[in-house]
């Protein structure tokens, strides 16, 4: 039976934080198959843009033009949004993986030596 060195143990938790990082990265950067898609309020052929984007990859399919979108806005009460936003919680969860990144190693350590 092999036991685990602290090298290969501190090679195994940098490899998992690359291909995480590799994998993460991929995902941001990720684009909807095509560059135009039709306004589901009045049909017509528009380019993706910044909001569109975010939105195809929250895992949205269904997308509305500017002009929509914005007359969309204008009929939506203010509170509401703020609303919204603070009953999702707003972040991006960057913070809590960072210090899962970096309790991760330390935690191995501690492990290695209590054994």
């Amino acid at each position: 039976m092999d036991v685990i060195t602290p090298g290969s143990l501190i090679v195994a938790v940098i490899a998992v934080i690359v291909v995480g990082a590799v994998f993460g990265g991929r995902r941001l950067r990720a684009k909807p198959p095509s560059r135009i898609y039709r306004c589901r309020s009045c049909g017509s052929a528009a380019h993706h843009d910044a909001r569109t984007l975010e939105a195809w990859r929250r895992g949205k399919t269904v997308f509305f033009c500017q002009s929509c979108h914005r007359q969309w806005r204008r009929s939506q009460p203010p509170r509401q949004r703020d609303s919204e936003s603070l009953a999702t919680g707003g972040g991006s969860g960057c913070l809590g993986v960072i210090a899962l990144v970096a309790a991760l190693p330390l935690g191995l350590l501690w492990a290695w030596l209590q054994a």
